[in-house]
């Protein structure tokens, strides 16, 4: 039944999303899906299996669906892609709400732990040779309501007296790959669970420490003294992270004459102080729009030969991947839409989340490799991409998706999935 190639020939009959099918066909013939197999969950199997269950909910955020109501609508002509997996039909809302309501603790357990084989076997960065960047950071997830479960008020960034939670992930943003994750109640600090953060981080990246090739680059709410002399204590780990403190640069600032800055930016010097036992402190003096000056301090142990203090400043702010990744989870696989008022059922519906997105990546560095889609966004991939409709033509010889190149973007994905390369990909692996 997987033995379905792509095609631009003309054709009218069952249609299907070009952009679902590939991606979950470039799961399957990857092997990416293997481990939610074993996935184990109190739950009666009548028509269909926890497994197919877990399958239609990685295929709702492939798709961009809002919630889990979107899945009736959505999925349910997509016949060709839901029999890859034993399905004629897709399982409706109300089955996947109640997959999501039975997680438990050990159900976040079993999740975290496939997301960790899956991206051992598959990751791009954990089988780089090059130098890997991972970015810590925190975003919160509102939920005002007494039924939601642990939500607590908090900080939520531009949002005053709201409840919630708090999401601490860790994110590879040259791959565009999920690291790590952990979801906290919304009063819980970044720093909360840093140290399963690390540990979750450097399990991955063995290899990379070991020679050195390992960056971690977190922002001020990781900037302890405490939490960087956690960082230090770990033999071969770069890190950079901005000082938890203003006040301090302020302080230090007063003593500093203008003239010692280094020009970094438009609106923005430097100013590197002496070392400190092998730890460099770069002070940062900003100019804002109202124009008044701000400092900030940037900590690492990267050394002067690597990088300057301009170079470090320009570093430090290329972290904008991860903040970048939260935003397009918000917006596009729509994450503040809460589907569950459980909280180990948002918990594992985002490990789903964190899942799926490191397959988008995966399909993208390999399907897409070397085409004009490489390097496209995904929003653009889920918004636009995945409207366009493949006919499917079933034969003797197996199935064929056709997809007429009726806009440059159709033209550009049929592309890029007819071209020699994928189609022996899908054959033979």
């Amino acid at each position: 039944m997987n033995n379905f190639t792509f095609t631009q020939e003309s054709c009218k009959e069952e249609t299907t999303s070009t952009w679902l099918a590939a991606v979950m066909q470039f799961g399957l013939n990857t092997n990416v899906f293997s481990p939610l197999e074993s996935f184990n969950l109190k739950m009666k199997e009548v028509r269909y299996s926890v497994y197919q269950k877990l399958i239609t909910t990685m295929m709702s955020i492939v798709t961009g669906c809002e919630t889990t109501k979107d899945i009736n609508e959505k999925l349910s002509g997509e016949k060709l892609t839901l029999s890859m997996f034993g399905m004629e039909t897709a399982p409706d809302q109300s089955q996947i709400n109640e997959l999501i309501r039975r997680f438990d603790s050990d159900s976040i357990n079993q999740l975290e732990n496939i997301h960790h084989s899956i991206f051992k076997e598959h990751s791009n960065s954990a089988n780089s040779h090059e130098r890997v960047i991972v970015d810590c950071d925190q975003t919160g997830l509102i939920a005002n309501g007494k039924s939601f479960e642990l939500a607590k008020k908090g900080y939520f960034a531009k949002k005053k007296n709201q409840s919630g939670y708090q999401l601490s992930a860790a994110f590879a943003g040259d791959q565009a790959e999920t690291v790590a994750m952990f979801l906290d109640s919304g009063n819980s600090h970044c720093t909360d669970h840093y140290d399963d953060l690390l540990k979750s981080i450097l399990s991955k990246y063995k290899d990379q420490l070991r020679q050195g090739n390992l960056i971690l680059r977190t922002d001020s709410g990781f900037g302890s003294t405490e939490n960087i002399e956690k960082l230090r204590s770990i033999p071969k780990l770069k890190f950079i992270t901005k000082a938890y403190s203003t006040r301090t640069p302020r302080t230090i600032a007063k003593d500093i004459d203008y003239s010692k800055y280094t020009q970094a930016d438009e609106a923005a010097w430097v100013y590197e102080l002496p070392q400190n036992s092998g730890v460099r402190y770069i002070l940062v003096q900003t100019l804002s729009k109202r124009g008044n000056l701000k400092y900030s301090m940037l900590i690492t142990n990267i050394t002067s030969s690597e990088m300057s203090p301009v170079e470090i400043f320009h570093f430090y702010n290329k972290r904008q991947t991860i903040e970048a990744f939260f935003k397009m989870a918000k917006n596009i696989y729509h994450i503040k839409n809460l589907r569950t008022s459980k909280f180990h059922g948002i918990y594992g519906f985002l490990w789903l989340v964190f899942i799926t997105h490191n397959l988008i990546s995966w399909f993208k560095s390999t399907v897409l490799y070397g085409t004009d889609l490489e390097n496209v966004g995904v929003r653009v991939l889920i918004k636009s991409i995945g409207n366009i409709k493949g006919f499917v033509k079933r034969t003797s010889d197996g199935i064929k998706v056709i997809i007429p190149p009726m806009t440059k973007l159709s033209k550009l994905i049929a592309d890029a999935l007819c071209r020699p390369k994928y189609i022996q990909l899908t054959l033979n692996i």
